[in-house]
């Protein structure tokens, strides 16, 4: 099972999974890149269960007409997928070690122990990946990403119902950046940032070309004063802990617009992300005006 951090290779097929319903997008990598074709699907009644951590558990019926609907655009060519689904879902978070054993099953057992002395609170079974940030001193640093089992498998046991197979499956944030950090590496003359708000969470990145050397995630139902106090504590963690020389750019994308609120702290405003950014066609930014989540998936399929 992938969360973030692969690379498969993947069809233009991007489910974008939320709280209330999920959004079909059909990328386009052709100059200029784009999304071809677009539609959201609210939850048919009585499809979405209820997982031990309180996030949904899908059933095949709960993604029937979004992948009915795909099928159809697609002229019967639908097998596979990436699936985005929201970071409220998630916990991902920087993880410490002074080593890491050289077998991949014993990392994974280690980052899944430290997991569990981190975030005492949570009993469920969680599916957990990981990928290397940018190293500070002598101890090697984890971007670790953590979601409910239940709620992942269940996502590619819907899928695979419906004779689609899951290639990929990530956070939104996750998949924005690593989607987008060519891009924005090669657009900036340093150190930059990403932030991505969407409902539920706020997520603050610091990269270095397209690596990231800081990541902060906290949830978006705090007070403004808390998002600018984070933000300041933050960039003063980036100066004097990762020595840090200062941003050459912030990007911002909004995926709950109704929820924003200034970002008074950053060193000056942020750049919206918008198709300009890698010369996609006209209709891009349109798309996202309604429906900011089809940015990280296009990202999924743009970046790989």
């Amino acid at each position: 099972m992938n969360l973030p951090f692969m690379k498969p290779v993947v069809p233009p097929h991007v489910f974008c999974l939320m709280a209330d319903g999920l959004t079909y997008g059909n990328v386009k990598r052709s100059d200029p890149p784009g999304i071809a074709f677009s539609q959201h699907f609210p939850y048919p009644p009585n499809t979405i269960g209820s997982g031990t951590s309180g996030t949904p558990l899908f059933s095949a019926g709960a993604i029937a007409p979004a992948v009915e609907a795909a099928r159809r655009f697609a002229q019967g060519r639908l097998t596979r997928a990436s699936i985005v689904f929201p970071d409220a879902w998630a916990r991902i978070l920087p993880v410490d070690f002074d080593s890491l054993p050289s077998s991949p099953e014993a990392a994974r057992e280690m980052v899944g122990w430290k997991l569990k002395k981190l975030l005492p609170g949570i009993t469920a079974d969680l599916e957990v990946s990981f990928t290397e940030m940018t190293p500070v001193g002598e101890q090697k640093r984890l971007l670790v990403a953590a979601a409910p089992a239940d709620t992942l498998k269940s996502v590619e046991a819907a899928f695979d119902e419906k004779g689609v197979r899951v290639g990929s499956l990530a956070p939104a944030s996750l998949a924005l950046f690593e989607g987008l950090a060519p891009v924005f590496s090669g657009k900036s003359t340093g150190d930059y940032a990403l932030i991505h708000r969407s409902p539920g969470s706020f997520v603050f990145i610091v990269a270095r070309g397209e690596a990231p050397i800081f990541f902060r995630q906290r949830p978006s139902e705090a007070e403004s004063e808390g998002h600018d106090q984070e933000l300041r504590l933050s960039l003063s963690y980036y100066a004097e802990k990762l020595g840090g020389q200062g941003l050459s750019t912030v990007y911002l994308h909004d995926a709950a617009p109704a929820e924003s609120r200034p970002l008074d702290s950053l060193p000056f405003p942020a750049q919206t992300i918008s198709g300009r950014l890698f010369g996609a066609d006209p209709t891009f930014d349109e798309r996202l005006l309604s429906r900011p989540e089809l940015l990280p998936a296009f990202a999924a399929v743009f970046g790989r």
